[in-house]
């Protein structure tokens, strides 16, 4: 006599299935809702990161400007009574860069460092532009005895494309901040700082004297 034993494979009942198809979607729902969460928070990461970058060429690209104008290398610019602060943004919507000196724009106090080899373009994202500003009270009674100050604003090279317009740093706003989408603020400069510069002829013992009879540099 043969008995036949109910299979023990097949489906498995519907509410099994069913339980399975919900497991399914609410792990589905936790990873989106994780997602939606730490999403920002990585955003936020990798943008803090380029704008460290981007603030370590600009430090860098100033501290070139100011020691090639401390030897002679790069053109003092035009000194002004005008306090650095107190100077306007240069304009922008357009970079042309001469090859040899790097100065740009036509003028003595925009100078472009080419940072990946390809020429000072608006288009690069890592090429800077300083903007070099000279401050005296009196620029016509300067002599090779009295310093001056230079200030220097550092904008990226992608500042000058058209659109953007640069603004000056401002009480409430000086640089781009650090801690910023991976974009940033493009109208603001990245670094901006000043120092006292004595003429490359001056003699030490002039200077000793001038510093005795004004014991304070102008200030920026």
């Amino acid at each position: 006599m043969n008995i036949q034993h109910p299979s023990q494979g097949g489906n498995p009942p519907h509410s099994q299935s069913g339980y399975t198809l919900l497991e399914g979607l609410m792990a589905v729902i936790v990873v989106s809702v994780m997602l939606l969460a730490i999403g920002p928070v990585i955003s936020f990461s990798v943008g803090t990161r380029f704008q460290a970058k981007r603030v370590e060429l600009a430090t860098q690209a100033a501290r070139t400007y100011i020691d090639g104008v401390k030897s002679g290398a790069i053109p003092v610019p035009t000194l002004d009574s005008k306090k650095v602060n107190d100077r306007d943004a240069p304009t922008g919507g357009t970079l042309s860069c001469n090859t040899t000196t790097n100065l740009c724009n036509s003028v003595t106090d925009l100078y472009c460092v080419d940072f990946d080899g390809g020429g000072c373009l608006n288009t690069s994202p890592v090429d800077m532009v300083v903007q070099g500003l000279a401050y005296h009270p009196s620029p016509s009674q300067t002599s090779t005895t009295q310093s001056y100050v230079l200030g220097v604003r550092v904008y990226r090279a992608n500042s000058f494309a058209s659109g953007v317009t640069l603004t000056k740093p401002t009480s409430n706003k000086s640089v781009d901040s650090l801690t910023t989408n991976s974009l940033g603020n493009r109208s603001l400069p990245l670094v901006q700082m000043s120092t006292e510069v004595l003429p490359k002829d001056a003699r030490l013992q002039d200077h000793i004297k001038y510093r005795v009879q004004t014991p304070s540099p102008p200030s920026p």
